[in-house]
């Protein structure tokens, strides 16, 4: 391969990186004589892949930013067909420069976000959406600037992907929740793939990252991203929170496009760091040793905050923020001193705590039984003997004060009066037997059982006094539901009603609301419990009109309910030269200037331009359900 030349122009140095679809060359222009990267087609694919590589070429070599990588031309081999070539950087990808510099820390997250939400931004202008944005496709020169290549080529590749397997592979982690689910494309779907990046050079991994391709889209779907203050302690919580919104699940949650996101990072830069372009251009330039300034300044900000929360007694946050200072010093005898101290001093008070709480709920529950049960039982129902009648455990003996001694022969009666003032009405027939249900008896001095409610029980024969004492009192339990004093009549056992099963799905995904609140997304929730009754469904997917029908459950019965929702149209809005005649996919939409948009399929379509006597405009778009998208076939794409 070395020292061969293409198309009598580039000579192909030496192999740079191999993918499914090309293999990247450094080569050098020997027109121009300067070093290129050539990026030439593996054989096969058939003529109407090369056509489709040579259109997203022109597309991306439309554009032209700082942050972009320049295109320089595309050609065709007669031996080994199509090749692009583009400016080379001298440098790294973005994944390979946060292994350098791990842990990222946030100024430098922010700094990265920023450059390549600015290339975004640019592509986006244009009405270009990027569609495989990951730490691969994001090169980093030697002393800057941050570059997003890849343009096109992606785009080719997840589409054969998606006709010929069914499956999107490869870019995953990356990928947009509409973009697994229908294929979808849209500025905002670039912006999610942002957010991962984010969140994966503060955290060192992907939001979802699992047990493979199918626990990962079923993560996407149905659950948010955790916070990157749980997952990273020490991020700042505005950058948390940036993230949490690229990531949104529903598009429409998300920034808008690249310009949006880039001015909200160039604002947290700010912020954080400093004026954004001076900030960018010191750490490009040397960015090992100013990332490594920055964690040192975060690392002090966190010592001093993690003493003062010991000094307040705060050790759980303490530990917290210590943690976080340890991963940007792992060394530290400081930070490891402290949280060797906190552990002992916390758990000396979090020993003696409990064990004060421990005995104060044990000697309140034995007095709270206590109390309980000389309340709850008839004073009847005492035996001479000193023992419950209820239990047949022996009660203890109350206290008597020594300024009232007890007069001889006085019964339970008169001893219960001497322990405390007795009220007004003391000598009516207790009533707390009909207010409250019974207690379970106390066994071995178990206190915790005397407070814990228990159902009902049966009481044992009790003397015929026991029984004209508890005569007014209600045949049956007053539960929690009823008033005090309730004396309706009890009501026959039954078994309970059966719950009913809902079993759902739906094409494509959505969310499933029973009654307003939402039951989670399918096809992860598919089965829901309820009670019997009507319910009114509603299915929601932000790229489908939606629906909504009205369910009646049995008890015990199972309904299935398989809901097909309809995508919604979308609008191109064809901007072209006056009298043009104007095509969609092939079929004729009418002359320019047309009066009003052309209503399209969710998807891919080509729409052309063509005069008489002029080659014809052609353009590729993606088009998002229920959104309009504005085409200029003006100039050549």
């Amino acid at each position: 391969m070395t020292g061969e030349v293409l198309a009598g122009r580039y000579r192909l140095e030496r192999e740079l990186g191999r993918g499914g679809m090309a293999t990247v060359f450094l080569a050098t222009d020997l027109r121009l004589s300067r070093p290129v990267a050539l990026k030439r087609m593996h054989p096969g694919g058939g003529a109407g892949r090369a056509e489709r590589f040579r259109r997203e070429a022109e597309l991306a070599a439309s554009l032209h930013h700082p942050n972009v990588l320049e295109v320089h031309d595309y050609g065709e081999d007669a031996a080994h067909g199509p090749f692009l070539v583009c400016e080379w950087v001298r440098g790294e990808d973005l994944r390979a420069l946060a292994e350098k510099l791990s842990p990222v820390p946030p100024e430098a997250v922010l700094v990265l976000g920023w450059e390549l939400a600015r290339a975004l931004a640019a592509a986006h202008a244009r009405g270009i959406v990027h569609r495989d944005v990951k730490p691969d496709n994001v090169l980093v020169a030697e002393g800057g600037p941050l570059k997003l290549a890849d343009f096109g080529l992606a785009a080719l590749e997840d589409q054969e992907r998606l006709t010929s397997t069914g499956a999107v592979t490869g870019s995953l982690a990356y990928m947009a929740p509409e973009r697994i689910d229908t294929g979808a494309y849209s500025p905002a779907s670039d912006v999610y793939a942002v957010g991962v990046i984010l969140f994966e050079l503060c955290a060192g991994t992907t939001p979802h990252a699992g047990k493979g391709a199918a626990h990962l889209v079923a993560a996407v779907m149905t659950k948010d991203a955790p916070p990157l203050t749980e997952v990273a302690p020490g991020t700042p919580e505005p950058l948390s929170a940036l993230v949490a919104k690229c990531l949104a699940r529903d598009a429409r949650d998300r920034p808008r496009d690249g310009a949006e996101l880039a001015a909200a990072l160039e604002a947290l830069l700010q912020r954080e760091a400093g004026p954004p372009s001076d900030v960018t251009r010191e750490f490009l330039r040397a960015p090992v040793a100013r990332a490594t300034h920055w964690r040192r300044l975060r690392f002090e900000r966190l010592l001093e905050e993690g003493r003062g929360l010991l000094a307040r007694g705060e050790g759980a946050r303490a530990a917290k923020v210590l943690n976080a200072a340890l991963t940007l010093e792992p060394t530290s005898a400081e930070v490891v001193a402290l949280l060797r101290e906190r552990p002992r001093r916390s758990g000396w008070r979090a020993g003696a705590v409990g064990a004060g709480l421990v005995l104060c709920a044990t000697v309140g529950a034995v007095w709270w039984s206590q109390g309980t049960e000389d309340a709850r039982t008839p004073r009847s129902t005492e035996s001479p003997s000193g023992k419950s009648a209820a239990t047949g455990e022996r009660r203890p003996e109350p206290t008597i004060p020594a300024s009232e001694p007890a007069a001889p022969g006085a019964g339970p009666d008169t001893r219960e009066t001497t322990r405390e003032p007795a009220p007004s009405h003391a000598s009516e027939a207790p009533r707390t037997v009909e207010a409250l249900p019974p207690a379970a008896p106390t066994t071995n001095g178990d206190a915790e059982k005397a407070v814990r409610p228990s159902p009902p029980i049966a009481r044992p024969r009790e003397p015929d006094s026991t029984k004209r004492a508890v005569s007014a009192a209600p045949t049956r339990p007053v539960t929690a539901t009823e008033p005090p004093g309730a004396t309706s009549a009890p009501a026959p056992d039954a078994p309970p009603a059966r719950p009913a099963l809902l079993k759902v799905t739906a094409r494509p995904w959505a969310e499933v609301f029973v009654n307003g609140t939402s039951h989670g997304y399918t096809p992860r929730m598919r089965e829901v419990s309820l009670p019997a009754g009507t319910y009114r469904l509603r299915f929601v997917n932000p790229l489908c009109d939606e629906v909504e029908q009205e369910v009646t459950l049995a008890p015990g019965e199972t309904v299935s309910r398989d809901v097909v929702l309809s995508p919604r149209k979308a609008e191109v809005l064809i901007h072209a030269p006056a009298g043009a005649r104007l095509f969609v996919d092939g079929r004729e939409v009418g002359i320019a200037p047309l009066p009003g948009p052309v209503v399209v399929e969710h998807g891919r379509h080509t729409v052309t331009a063509r005069r008489a006597g002029a080659p014809p405009l052609q353009r590729e778009v993606d088009v998002v359900a229920g959104r309009r998208l504005e085409v200029a076939l003006d100039v050549t794409p």
